[in-house]
Formats: C-alpha cells, structure tokens, sequence
C-alpha cells in the first residue's frame, strides 16, 4: 500500500512540472516583437496626425485665397499659440471672419511659423500675419509643426515644415 501511494505522489509530481528554459525564451521573444510592432506603430501614428494637421493647413489657405479672389477683398490669416485665425479688410479696416472657422492646432503639437513683422507694421494689420489678395497672391511664409510628448518635443522625425510662395505653391519636403 505505502509503494502504491507513493507512486501515485510521484506520478502526480511528474505531471505538474513547470516551463522548460526554451518555452520561457520562445514566450519572451513573442512579448518583445509584440511590444515592439507597438511601439513602431504609434509613431507612425504621430507621423500621421502631423500630415494630417498639414493637409488641413493646406487646404484652409487655398480656401481662404479662393475666398479672397471670388469677393474680390484681402483677406489676413494670424497665427497664435491656439491656431490660425482669419481676417477680412472692409470699409478700410480689418474684421474678424464670422462665416469662417479658426483653424486649431492639433493637440499634441506645437507649432511655429515665420511672418514678415516689418511688413504687418508697415502695412497697420493687426498683428503679424499672411495677407491674401483678391489678385491671387499670398504672402510667402512657412509653418513648422512638431509632435510634442509630456511637454517635450519630439526628434526631428516627428516634425513638418510647411512653406509657401506668393503664389500659394506648397514646398514639398
């Protein structure tokens, strides 16, 4: 009876027996290629939102350079920490746009742009910005946006530059 029950122990032992080294190795490299994918995957997400808030920017100033060709009156895009803020020149004075939508930064981003502050001063805007004219021309500038993380920016990877001339052409980068 005492041999019996004690190969009964034994047997039950010997078929709860844990990991072997390689199953643990084969388990750490999945998790590793697994976290990794991840991790590659939300950059490009990053990458994606930054060509996003581009291609909005893009299509904002031709909608505002259309707009100031078919009225027929200048039109002045502001940036700020917020977003880009357009303006129209009636009666010899500048007015904010009412049937027209602030365009926001994306959050997440920081953004950084190049004006002519001589000319805004030289010409009394209302503060420094990009002017449109019913002729179709624009003035030249450049845009920069950056993915910021925890209050930092990103490399330079997770970075747009967006310029333009006076006529509206985009560089591409």
């Amino acid at each position: 009876m005492r041999k019996q029950a004690r190969s009964t122990y034994l047997n039950k032992h010997k078929s709860q027996q844990g990991f072997t080294l390689i199953e643990l190795m084969v388990v750490v490299v999945i998790m590793s290629v697994v976290v990794s994918v991840g991790i590659l995957s939300l950059g490009r997400f990053n990458q994606d939102l930054l060509e996003n808030q581009q291609a909005k920017i893009e299509s904002y100033f031709t909608q505002i350079a259309d707009q100031s060709t078919f009225s027929q009156t200048m039109y002045l895009i502001v940036p700020d920490d917020e977003g880009l803020t357009p303006f129209k020149y009636v009666d010899y004075q500048w007015q904010s746009v009412e049937d027209m939508s602030v365009l926001l930064w994306h959050s997440g981003f920081v953004a950084e742009w190049e004006v002519d502050e001589h000319f805004a001063e030289q010409q009394s805007l209302p503060r420094p910005g990009w002017v449109f004219w019913p002729s179709g021309d624009v003035l030249a500038g450049k845009i920069l946006l950056k993915s910021i993380n925890d209050g930092v920016a990103d490399p330079a990877d997770n970075e747009v530059a967006l310029s333009w001339n006076e006529s509206l052409e985009f560089a591409k980068r």
